[in-house]
């Protein structure tokens, strides 16, 4: 079977891009490369390899899970099943953080996943100093195998749970793109997301438990006038800006995603 034969028979079931990366993910080869060589041979071997991949990504399994790897900002990340998948819209908070003039400031990163936020700020600007924490060890093991891929170094990672204490430095910024959804409003067809973890996705009280939980805590850890930089549901803008008026933070920025959607949320303390 030529790489034509096998996309052919592949796009009747997933779409036409998912069969040429799986492809080249197979054959260890660019698109262009596989383009380039449509006449080539799959081995029996690579044959069935690709056909249960495809199979796979029909049923829903994230094409980031088979290739293991996802770009975001200005890299490629690895990712695997213990983190959740870098999404576009979360690179409206590494735009915006990056607005700080950054310098020599202290960050910290609650619920680091794959450490695509804090590697891509850290990789701007390598003075900043970022603490990045994830309640997963092993989201914790994914994070640094970025950092060491992306040649980013002195980023501490540590195994924290915000939902108990909090021990860290006065803080100039806190960021976070915490677990946010309902799981009761999800569409059980949703592609993926079914397959990514659950403790990344999913809050309580409609979305809104660890987002609160985050918005109480922070104003104790953050200098005056420091900032947290909070992704959040559309829906949950009205929310949160009521929560942080009663909690005590002087001023909120809410920005919109390339969707026109408010999909982060600036506090200042």
């Amino acid at each position: 079977m030529t790489y034509q034969d096998a996309l052919n028979k592949a796009k009747e079931k997933i779409d036409s891009l998912d069969a040429e990366l799986i492809l080249g993910f197979i054959q260890n080869q660019t698109r262009e490369k596989i383009f380039s060589n449509l006449n080539s041979n799959l081995t029996s071997k690579k044959i069935k390899s690709f056909n249960a991949l495809v199979e796979k990504r029909r049923k829903g399994f994230p094409l980031a899970y088979i290739t293991g790897k996802k770009e975001f900002w200005k890299s490629e990340f690895n990712v695997d099943s213990s983190v959740l998948i870098p999404r576009p819209e979360t690179e409206l908070i590494v735009e915006e953080v990056l607005k700080e003039g950054l310098n020599k400031k202290i960050i910290l990163e609650l619920g680091t996943g794959s450490g695509n936020i804090s590697i891509s700020i850290k990789k701007e600007n390598p003075e900043v100093r970022v603490y990045a924490t994830d309640i997963s060890i092993n989201a914790l093991l994914i994070a640094k195998k970025n950092a060491r891929l992306n040649d980013v170094d002195n980023i501490i990672f540590l195994n924290h749970d915000w939902k108990k204490e909090w021990l860290f430095p006065n803080l100039d910024i806190i960021i976070s793109n915490p677990p946010y959804v309902d799981k009761n409003s999800l569409n059980k067809d949703e592609d993926g997301v079914w397959f990514e973890p659950e403790e990344a996705l999913f809050s309580e009280r409609f979305g809104l438990q660890d987002i609160s939980i985050i918005l109480e805590k922070s104003i104790f850890f953050l200098k005056e006038e420091g900032k947290l930089f909070l992704e959040h549901a559309p829906s949950q803008a009205e929310k949160i800006a009521s929560i942080s008026e009663k909690i005590g933070y002087i001023n909120l920025e809410q920005k919109k995603d390339l969707n026109k959607d408010i999909r982060v949320s600036i506090l200042t303390k």
